[in-house]
């Protein structure tokens, strides 16, 4: 985080976002029935008819209904209301039906959390991520009306960046309660995702420039990795060890590439890594390959991304 972040988190929180962002898995969360998930179906209407039994099975004082194709509601005892987009978690199912068990035991899981009280939120816990603008659409979708604020602002290409709080089990979009609560506007709340994360992504990047690159070099860890995307000017002094060619992707929330440019593979190597990680990323983000430039990044290729 920047000094003031810093000044308020303390060592230990501050050692535990570095690790999970720099390389510390997330386990997925065991859910009792999840293992059925192996088995869910490829057709969009029954994979969503599946998931609601889980949802029910797995939260029995959940009100859930199918509102249609791959779009569930639920509703909490206490009255509480949410929208789920399944989007997302069909077509990674279908590109990894190995993972589909996991995935959906976690998807369960955070709609849990989600719905339940939440504590009250501190500045430390605003972050940001980055998304692509399909997230964003269903975040506009979900607005119970056309003024509510979607804390959100174009990043480059498709992808957005985005206001969360950071939570024990899930990474939560900001609210209207939680900028109120907070007495931020979208675009404070924003700028301060961006100093508590600024330090350690300052610090991961530092490494990066220590270790220099060999072909293709990943950071991996939570999904806040892709939020280093966020910060391109950070991106400098590893941007000057290439001569200013450096490439970078993040293909996975949990995953961002690098690569030297001046390399002449560089650009094929990045492109068929990307293809790889999306192949089998459980929330993928973008397709492309951008390169840093004193002014941001700008989008040089793409890899073809087949609907599954």
């Amino acid at each position: 985080m920047a000094d003031r972040g810093e000044a308020v988190v303390g060592r230990a929180r501050r050692t535990r976002l570095a690790r999970r962002l720099t390389g510390v898995a997330i386990g997925a969360v065991a859910l009792a029935g999840a293992g059925e998930a192996q088995d869910l179906p490829g057709d969009a209407d029954a994979f969503t008819s599946a998931v609601a039994r889980l949802y029910r099975e797995g939260s029995p004082g959940v009100e859930t209904r199918v509102v249609g194709p791959l779009e569930l509601e639920v509703k909490s005892p206490s009255g509480g209301m949410e929208k789920i987009y399944l989007g997302t978690i069909f077509s990674a199912c279908a590109r990894n039906r190995d993972a589909c068990a996991a995935l959906v035991a976690r998807q369960v899981e955070a709609m849990k959390e989600g719905l339940g009280p939440r504590a009250p939120i501190s500045a430390t816990d605003v972050r940001v991520t980055v998304r692509p603008s399909a997230y964003v659409d269903d975040l506009i979708a979900m607005r119970p009306n056309a003024t509510a604020e979607v804390v959100a602002e174009p990043l480059v290409d498709d992808l957005w960046i985005i206001g969360v709080r950071d939570q024990p089990t899930t990474i939560a979009t900001l609210g209207r309660d939680d900028l109120d609560a907070l007495k931020l506007t979208a675009d404070q709340a924003l700028a301060l995702g961006k100093r508590n994360l600024e330090g350690t992504a300052r610090r991961v990047i530092a490494q990066a420039v220590d270790r220099g690159a060999a072909g293709v070099a990943r950071f991996h860890g939570s999904d806040y990795t892709a939020s280093l995307l966020a910060f391109p000017d950070l991106w400098q002094p590893l941007a000057e060890k290439f001569d200013g060619q450096l490439l970078v992707a993040v293909p996975a929330s949990d995953v961002a590439l690098f690569a030297d440019g001046r390399e002449p593979e560089s650009l094929a190597q990045m492109l068929m890594s990307v293809t790889q990680t999306l192949a089998r990323a459980q929330r993928p983000i973008s397709a492309a390959v951008f390169e840093w430039t004193p002014t941001g990044w700008n989008k040089i290729a793409s890899v073809e991304v087949k609907p599954p």
